[in-house]
């Protein structure tokens, strides 16, 4: 699907990424008989969305007395989550639950009034349409210039699992959208996972905790594994499949819709990928290809196509 890829890009963290796919026939990992009716789902509280504490307490500085225009580290130490909120995005700021400072980053600066360099911002979970156990945020990312002033906002749509989404009947949707969402802590708002639509999330989400499920037990994959490194000598080894049973949802970083075979292949196909440690050294990010479907509720996998490029520092 990816053919040879070579890329050679200096990423804003100074780090090297260098990628190179190579197939082989050793990377190849074929599928035993199964019959994905008799496939019993995990408890869905294994996946659950984790809890991400605040970074920081909030000091209750008032924005009204601070510049409007202008974003300091001081801001990112002593204002209070409301007061940010309301200075970065007017009255959207209303709905936000969470802000994450970027903590890590506070041994870069030298002093108050050094311009804040990035920001998220997160509403508190919410039920979405039929996707039943999956509830969703909004993300707000914010890069500063070197003044401090707005350079760029990103709004994303995230997902995470708050119930049991591989439920087949008795759906009790007043309980989804008045209680399960709703008693969803804003601090699991960081750890749900981006997808272009709630739909494809839902989708996504069954057939990825299925695959790591069934990755990190002792039985013979049912599902065809392909994979291609940037090391011609490396293949589907141990370290693949154990990647892939300790894979978590909130390690996705970007998950896309790819067109499955339109010709053969088995009806009510879901093709997509899943792009995990694009800010890892070594070998990362991982490009995770699934092709399955989720008809009626039944889960079943017929391939996974991994491509592993690697980022040195």
């Amino acid at each position: 699907m990816f053919g040879y890829l070579g890329t050679c890009t200096y990423m804003r963290n100074a780090a090297l990424v260098v990628a190179a796919a190579v197939v082989c026939m050793a990377c190849t990992a074929k599928p035993e008989a199964y019959n994905w009716e008799n496939y019993q789902p995990p408890d869905w509280k294994k996946y659950q969305a984790k809890n991400v504490p605040s970074p920081t307490s909030a000091p209750a500085r008032s924005y009204e007395v601070a510049r409007v225009d202008r974003f300091t580290f001081a801001d990112l130490k002593s204002e209070s989550d409301e007061s940010l909120a309301r200075r970065l995005l007017g009255q959207v700021g209303r709905r936000i639950a969470l802000v994450d400072r970027h903590r890590d980053r506070w041994q870069y600066y030298e002093g108050g009034n050094d311009a804040a360099e990035s920001i998220d911002l997160f509403t508190r979970p919410y039920a979405l349409g039929s996707q039943f156990g999956l509830c969703g945020a909004e993300k707000y990312s914010i890069e500063f210039d070197e003044e401090g002033r707005i350079e760029s906002v990103v709004v994303s749509q995230r997902y995470g699992v708050e119930g049991p989404i591989f439920q087949k009947a008795d759906f009790d949707w007043n309980h989804y959208y008045n209680v399960m969402c709703e008693s969803a802590p804003a601090t699991h708002a960081p750890s749900y996972f981006p997808a272009p639509d709630s739909l494809l999330a839902d989708n996504a989400a069954e057939l990825l905790i299925a695959l790591s499920d069934i990755a990190s037990s002792s039985t013979a994959l049912p599902f065809d594994l392909k994979c291609r490194s940037w090391e011609e000598k490396r293949g589907c080894g141990q370290g693949i499949r154990e990647y892939l049973g300790s894979l978590r949802l909130e390690d996705i970083d970007e998950l896309s819709l790819v067109n499955c075979p339109l010709a053969g292949g088995p009806p009510n196909s879901i093709c997509f990928t899943v792009t995990t440690g694009v800010h890892q050294l070594g070998p990362f990010p991982k490009y995770i290809t699934v092709k399955g479907s989720t008809h009626m509720n039944n889960v079943r996998i017929d391939s996974v196509d991994v491509l592993e490029s690697f980022t040195v520092s």
